[in-house]
């Protein structure tokens, strides 16, 4: 079983943590997550791996994809506490050397890649609310329509028809035409 609890540090960090085993039927949840972490509290993120048993090449690939994207926007996504499992997988593929990683969300917390400026008392309140509402919620196993990716536009990935997309935003209205 795969749980993901998202939180607020002091200095305006989200911090996501993840427990249980990290596989292709839980990548979508963890990419929403992740999504609405960078979204609230902006691009620094610590991923904490202290509670993953084993992380799956999907699992690897959201992670990657998420750091293009945080570090993109100025910020980086930092991974803390990785158990063994886990950290032998990140040192044979060797994103052990992308990623910063730390012994713990102490550590990555006061590293200067996620240095950032104090947020606003808004932005803080924006966080807060976003990390309580997800704090202890279980991601959704299926969706209708997965997350809209960043830089794509689209949720529909590239093998789907057209009219599969369930969703009725503006921007899939136009790519349907």
């Amino acid at each position: 079983m795969f749980n993901v609890d998202l939180s607020f540090r002091d200095r305006g960090q989200a911090v996501v943590a993840l427990r249980g085993e990290l596989d292709v039927t839980s990548t979508p949840g963890l990419a929403s997550h992740l999504i609405t972490a960078v979204a609230a509290c902006g691009p620094a993120v610590i991923v904490d791996l202290a509670g993953l048993e084993s992380i799956s090449y999907s699992g690897l690939a959201i992670l990657v994809r998420m750091l293009k994207w945080t570090r993109g926007s100025g910020g980086d996504l930092t991974l803390a506490a990785p158990q063994q499992q886990v950290r032998r997988v990140l040192e044979a593929t060797g994103l052990i050397d992308v990623f910063s990683v730390y012994a713990s969300v102490g550590e990555a917390a006061s590293s200067p890649a996620l240095a950032q400026p104090w947020p606003s008392a808004a932005s803080q309140r924006s966080c807060r609310a976003m990390a309580a509402r997800f704090s202890s919620r279980r991601p959704p196993e299926r969706r209708a329509c997965p997350p809209v990716w960043p830089g794509r536009g689209t949720c529909r990935p590239r093998h789907m028809a057209h009219d599969s997309c369930s969703a009725a935003t503006p921007a899939h209205r136009h790519r349907r035409r």
